[in-house]
């Protein structure tokens, strides 16, 4: 094709107005998210506002705690936190104290970073534990209320103000096999996430734009949540009344832990 014949096509193409920014389609956040390098020279975003290393709370609406054995890990327990595609990305670890805080855990980023802190002091008439940044400050509460027959916890802010319920069956006749429970906002009109529990792990699902630290307190809950199941378990069994609801399997199971 000439120069000529170019031209003419270009003069002879129609006119028109270049498209609007309002006709292109909205935004919508992947299905899957990239993997998540955990290398040391990995460029580290901050958002404005979020907490150092709860950046990659932003962008989800659903994180899995899996417990991880280790052969060195003594009295203490392990944990990896995923994403909803399974990557890891955050690592926490709770330490057993003979004497000292009811429930200790730190949760680090992959790299090895404080991320948030979670402490239960020693309380004789109500059970609270404490959420904190890794400079100190406080984020929240998360307060368990007694009842025999449901679970009742409260997710606080600083200032002690009720901002989700978790509501469900006993923690304490539910120590083995699969139990829901409900995350609701404060008047208890509309459920905003669950709160799954498994022989394998325990599933966290928030909305995607659930305020960032409230998405650690509820994490967080989770840790606390599963720490009182383990207990009472552990009680039920040394006791041997735990009735139908435990079998050999988990006695074996539980000497396994014991002994390792």
């Amino acid at each position: 094709m000439s120069s000529t014949e170019f031209q003419s096509i270009i003069q002879n193409a129609p006119k028109g107005e270049p498209p609007s920014y309002t006709t292109i389609a909205p935004y919508a956040p992947p299905d899957t998210y990239p993997p998540v390098d955990s290398g040391p020279f990995m460029g580290t975003t901050y958002a404005m506002g979020v907490p150092q290393g709860m950046e990659h709370l932003l962008q989800i609406n659903q994180l899995s705690i899996r417990e991880k054995f280790k052969v060195t890990q003594g009295w203490g327990r392990n944990f990896d936190v995923l994403n909803p595609v399974g990557q890891g990305v955050l690592q926490a670890e709770q330490r057993i104290h003979c004497c000292g805080p009811m429930f200790d855990v730190t949760v680090r980023d992959m790299r090895g970073n404080d991320v948030m802190a979670l402490h239960e002091g020693c309380h004789c008439c109500s059970r609270e534990m404490e959420v904190h940044s890794p400079d100190g400050g406080l984020l929240g509460f998360v307060t368990l209320h007694w009842n025999s027959f449901v679970t009742h916890l409260s997710i606080k802010n600083p200032a002690k103000q009720v901002l989700l319920l978790i509501l469900g069956p006993s923690l304490q006749a539910n120590v083995f096999g699969n139990i829901s429970f409900e995350v609701k906002s404060s008047d208890e009109q509309h459920v905003v996430g669950m709160i799954r529990h498994t022989n394998e792990e325990v599933t966290v699902s928030f909305p995607l734009d659930m305020e960032v630290t409230v998405k650690a307190i509820l994490a967080g809950s989770a840790f606390y949540m599963v720490s009182i199941m383990r207990s009472g378990r552990d009680l039920r069994t040394l006791r041997g009344g735990v009735g139908e609801s435990v079998t050999h399997a988990h006695r074996a199971k539980y000497r396994e832990e014991r002994l390792s």
